[in-house]
């Protein structure tokens, strides 16, 4: 691990490096703003995680659940990561060629994580990983734990809201700022719903989620997850390409995005009503 920590820091060192400093800091300023909006929004207070931790879900909700997050955000989210490393073209005209890269470099160690890739390499000069590792496999893998198929997730009618929660991220395609600053609050709110999750699908069904998807994003016994690094990636790589004319579209599309995820924490607990 302690080599892809190092890694992982050189390519938030020489992304921070393409910025004049002032310009860094008022960005950085501003991000800890936005994080301190998340914080407090009542999405990270949604009763949805009060009862994930008590058990409170049933097996079956626990199956809606699924089947609702898979066309709300589990389908989209690697794609983001990946027009995220071709919109960081955009960073060439206005920082340089170094930019660029250091981002897609960044990026590339996310998407790695994403597609299965373990850090380090094996006795024989390989990386570490495999396709079955991949965060989006695995979920399909829980999914078969739940006595569902994949044909059943993809011919699910999902709610109106999590169509809304898929919509957020395709629409910030072509726009690489926007589409990094997605990823950041993402990786924000999915740290505080990822543990009690996990809690309650342990509680609600027979799945051991101490290995597949739902031991990936949770918090370790010393409180890190894969999350910390992912989002901090994010905001770094989001204080790279934000200027200041766009602080206040970009605070409005925050709280857009909050609300957008919330209704459909709203509409979950509500039995689909939102449909």
């Amino acid at each position: 691990m302690k080599t892809l920590l190092n890694t992982r820091q050189l390519g938030r060192d020489a992304i921070v490096a393409t910025v004049d400093k002032h310009v860094y800091t008022e960005n950085r300023a501003f991000a800890n703003r936005l994080i301190d909006r998340i914080e407090s929004h009542p999405l990270m207070r949604s009763p949805i995680l009060s009862k994930m931790n008590s058990g409170e879900v049933d097996l079956q909700q626990m199956r809606v659940f699924h089947l609702e997050f898979y066309h709300a955000f589990a389908q989209v989210f690697t794609d983001a990561v990946i027009e995220a490393l071709s919109a960081a073209k955009q960073l060439e005209a206005p920082l340089g060629a170094q930019a660029k890269m250091a981002a897609r470099f960044l990026l590339q160690i996310n998407l790695l994580d994403e597609l299965g890739f373990h850090p380090g390499e094996d006795a024989e000069g390989n990386y570490n990983g495999q396709p079955a590792l991949a965060h989006y496999v695995q979920f399909f893998t829980t999914i078969q734990q739940l006595g569902m198929t994949e044909h059943e997730v993809k011919s699910w009618l999902p709610m109106s809201s999590s169509l809304a929660c898929r919509a957020t991220f395709e629409n910030a395609y072509g726009d690489y700022t926007q589409l990094v600053g997605l990823l950041a609050v993402a990786e924000t709110v999915f740290h505080d719903f990822a543990t009690p999750w996990a809690k309650g699908v342990d509680k609600a069904t027979d799945i051991d989620v101490t290995k597949g998807y739902h031991s990936i994003h949770v918090e370790s016994e010393t409180g890190e997850s894969i999350e910390d690094g992912h989002s901090e990636d994010a905001w770094i790589l989001f204080c790279q390409a934000l200027t200041e004319d766009r602080y206040a579209e970009m605070e409005q599309r925050v709280d857009l995005w909050l609300k957008v995820w919330n209704d459909f924490c709203n509409d979950l607990l509500a039995g689909r009503a939102g449909k």
